[in-house]
């Protein structure tokens, strides 16, 4: 399928009139009736009807036409992206990252200095779960991403430890508890801990339930939320209690409190993570900068193959 047959089909679809559509993309009449006729031809369809007073658009044209847009758009897209990178003036980087992540005061020091530093590469930040970013990050559809570990082994998949924080518990503001500054890990047990719905073992919500089984600790009740603001949103109810990485202690509603939690050393980490092997000059730039930013002393926790 060629592109200035698809851009004859949708001048002609607009104009409906073939001396103003052949003046708009260039052509002679007789050109762009051939052009109309191969497209015809090659998809096995009558797109317009024509007679010595009007053209219109038969049914099937009118079902094809917004896919031609659409494809017309994007090999516009891909036309302009391909001479501004053949010219040195952009680059594309496609950046996952979990919802507790984009909250980190350092990751937006980061997402901030990379784009300072590197302003000809064009930044995609986009939120996925962890499941969804692995997927990605091995299919090449993702160039980095920013998971909360705990992390199982991934093919073929890299990752660096870049921050780490401790734990705080979030209760409701009307908690007999709320003015104190820290509480026990031993004094959460007997209340129904909130946890958000991360793979088992994975992610905050695996780091909260190993935090319980080291200190040979249960919590009343287990409930499962969406996500960790679901998760506050629950405690702010008074269904139970929640914890949440003690950087993002600012970030809270006005109706719940943060306390430090004793009794534990259990921190939680994010991970830089890229597919092993892959050669992407803008996506070396991203992870040399937010290492510099981050942990640059902790070392590279390769996955297997």
């Amino acid at each position: 399928m060629e592109y200035p047959k698809l851009r004859s089909f949708i001048t002609l679809a607009r104009t409906l009139h073939f001396a103003r559509a052949a003046a708009e993309v260039g052509l002679t009449q007789p050109a762009l009736s051939q052009h109309i006729q191969s497209l015809e031809l090659s998809w096995g369809v009558r797109l317009f009807e024509r007679n010595k007073r009007q053209v219109s658009l038969t049914v099937e044209g009118q079902l094809l036409l917004e896919e031609a847009e659409r494809t017309v758009q994007r090999l516009d897209n891909l036309r302009a992206t391909v001479k501004e990178v053949a010219a040195g003036s952009r680059g594309l980087l496609r950046l996952g990252y979990v919802g507790t992540a984009v909250l980190e005061p350092l990751l937006v020091r980061a997402l901030r200095s990379f784009r300072s530093q590197f302003p000809a590469i064009r930044l995609e930040p986009m939120e996925y779960n962890v499941n969804q970013q692995i997927g990605l990050l091995q299919s090449g559809e993702l160039d980095a991403g920013i998971l909360r570990g705990p992390l199982p082994d991934f093919r073929f998949i890299a990752c660096r430890e870049i921050h780490q924080t401790a734990l705080s518990a979030v209760i409701p503001d009307d908690h007999p508890r709320a003015g104190d500054k820290q509480i026990s890990l031993r004094e959460l047990a007997g209340e129904t801990l909130i946890v958000q719905q991360d793979p088992d073992g994975v992610g905050l919500g695996g780091t909260v339930l190993r935090m319980y089984t080291e200190t040979g600790l249960v919590p009343a009740k287990i409930v499962r939320a969406r996500d960790v603001n679901t998760a506050i949103d629950l405690t702010a109810m008074g269904m139970g209690i929640t914890c949440i990485p003690a950087s993002q202690r600012n970030f809270l509603r006005q109706d719940v409190v943060a306390l430090d939690i004793t009794g534990t050393d259990i921190t939680t980490s994010l991970y830089l993570c890229w597919k092993e092997g892959r050669k992407n000059s803008d996506m070396m730039h991203f992870i040399k900068n937010t290492q510099s930013l981050f942990m640059p002393s902790v070392s590279e926790k390769k996955q297997p193959a």
